[in-house]
C-alpha cells in the first residue's frame, strides 16, 4: 500500500522519470533506455540524447559533433556534418580552398567559421605567388583520395597539381623551377631549422602561404586536419642545406601564450621535411644523402604505391648516377591536432618553401579540416 503511493508520487513529480519498480517508461519520451532511464546512453531520451553521459545541449553557436546523437548546433538535425567541396574550381580562390578542407561555414556575426581566407607570398609579406601554386584536386596520383568530401586542397613550391607543370600532365617535380621569380621572401621566424646532424639554409623562395582566419565554435576545444608532405630532394638531398619544408601555423590562446607557432612536427620535434621521422613513401634500400652531411640506406617502410602518377615517381638524377631509385616520396597522410578556446578567433597558415634554392619542388596536401569537442594536445601522427 505504502509502496503504491509513493510511486505514484514520484511519477507525478518527476514527470516521467522511471517509475519505482515497475520498469514503465515515461510517456513523455517512449525512447528512454531501460539501461539509462534519463536517455544518457545515445538513445535520445528525456535531456535530448547526447554521448558520454552529458544532456545534449543545442545552440547555434555549437558545431554539430559527428556521432553523439544529439542536435547540438539546434539546425533540427541530428550528427548533420557536411561537405561543401564538390563543385570547387581547380584553381578557386582561398576561401574555395578553406572549404576544399571541410570548413563549408563562413562566419556572420557573431557566429563561428571561417572569418577569412587568402593566399599570400609570404608570412609577414603578401608577395606575388603563381597561381598554380595552389590547387583543389580530386586525386593526387594513381592512390591518394581525399580524406573528407572529394576534394584535397594542395600547396606547392612548383605547381599544386599531380605533376610539375601548369596543366598537371608531365613533368616531374626534380625538374622543378622558379615560380615568378618569388626569391628572398619570409616565413615564420626562426625557421627553417635544421634536424639533428644535418645544416640548414635561411634562404627560402616560391613560398606560398595560404592563411585563415577562424572564429571557434562554443562547444570545440580544439582543431585537427590531416596533411601528406612530398618532396623531390629524396633521395640525395637528405640531410643536404637545400630541404624544403612544411609548416602549419596556429596563432591561439590556447597555445604558446598566443603567439604563432608550428603545429606540426615529427616525435623528434623536427618540422616537416625529407627528415621528417614519418617520411616513409620512398624506395627501400638505396643510398641516400649524396649531397647531404651524412650518406645512410633508406627503410622506406610505406613503399613506393602511393608516388604513382604524382609526379614524384620520376627516377633519382644524381645519386651515383641515378636509376636506382624514386626521385622523390612521401610522409604519406598524417594527422595535427591542437588546442583552441571556445569563441577565440584563431589564424591558421599553411605554408611551403624551396629552401636554398628555387629547384627540386615540394608539395603538401591538406584535407579533413575538423573542430575537437575534448580536451586536445597537440600532437602529429598517422590517422586512425
Amino acid at each position: 500500500m505504502h509502496k503504491s503511493l509513493s510511486c505514484q508520487s514520484l511519477f507525478v513529480v518527476a514527470a516521467g522519470l522511471a517509475a519505482c519498480n515497475s520498469g514503465i517508461q515515461s510517456r513523455f519520451d517512449a525512447n528512454i533506455s531501460a539501461n539509462d532511464p534519463y536517455g544518457r546512453d545515445g538513445g535520445g531520451g528525456m535531456l535530448g540524447g547526447g554521448d558520454g553521459g552529458a544532456p545534449c545541449v543545442s545552440s547555434p553557436d555549437n558545431f554539430d559533433i559527428p556521432g553523439n546523437n544529439c542536435d547540438d548546433d539546434g539546425d533540427g538535425k541530428v550528427d548533420n556534418t557536411t561537405s561543401c567541396d564538390s563543385s570547387l574550381a581547380i584553381d578557386g580562390n582561398a576561401a574555395s580552398f578553406a572549404k576544399a578542407l571541410g570548413l563549408c561555414r563562413s562566419a556572420t556575426s557573431g557566429g563561428w567559421g571561417v572569418v577569412s581566407a587568402e593566399y599570400r607570398g609570404g608570412y609577414a609579406s603578401s608577395n606575388t605567388i603563381d597561381d598554380g601554386q595552389h590547387g583543389i584536386l580530386p586525386k593526387f596520383g594513381a592512390s591518394i583520395k581525399p580524406r573528407e568530401g572529394s576534394k584535397i586542397g594542395v600547396i606547392s613550391s612548383g605547381y599544386a597539381r599531380e605533376f610539375d607543370d601548369e596543366f598537371g600532365t608531365s613533368g616531374c617535380f626534380i625538374q622543378g623551377g622558379d615560380m615568378l621569380g618569388n626569391y628572398s621572401s619570409d616565413i615564420l621566424p626562426g625557421y627553417p631549422k635544421s634536424t639533428a646532424g644535418c645544416s640548414a639554409s635561411t634562404e627560402v623562395n616560391d613560398v606560398i602561404v595560404v592563411r585563415l582566419k577562424l572564429r571557434v565554435p562554443a562547444n570545440a576545444k580544439g582543431i585537427g586536419f590531416d596533411f601528406n608532405f612530398f618532396t623531390s630532394e629524396w633521395p640525395s638531398f637528405v640531410c643536404s642545406t637545400f630541404n624544403d619544408g612544411f609548416l602549419a601555423v596556429l596563432q591561439s590562446k590556447a597555445f604558446n601564450n598566443g603567439k604563432p607557432e608550428n603545429i606540426s612536427f615529427d616525435p623528434n620535434n623536427n618540422p616537416v621535411s625529407v627528415n621528417n621521422d614519418f617520411f616513409d613513401r620512398c624506395t627501400p634500400n638505396v643510398q641516400t644523402g649524396c649531397y647531404g652531411d651524412s650518406l645512410g640506406i633508406s627503410k622506406c617502410a610505406g613503399g613506393e604505391a602511393e608516388l604513382l602518377g604524382t609526379g614524384y615517381y620520376c627516377k633519382d638524377e644524381y645519386c651515383f648516377g641515378g636509376g636506382q631509385s624514386t626521385g622523390g616520396g612521401a610522409t604519406g597522410w598524417l594527422e595535427t591536432k591542437a588546442p583552441v578556446l571556445p569563441g577565440e578567433t584563431i589564424t591558421l597558415d599553411f605554408m611551403i618553401w624551396d629552401t636554398g634554392d628555387n629547384a627540386l619542388d615540394s608539395s603538401a596536401l591538406i584535407d579533413n579540416f575538423r573542430w575537437e569537442a575534448g580536451e586536445t594536445t597537440i600532437k602529429t601522427d598517422r590517422p586512425r
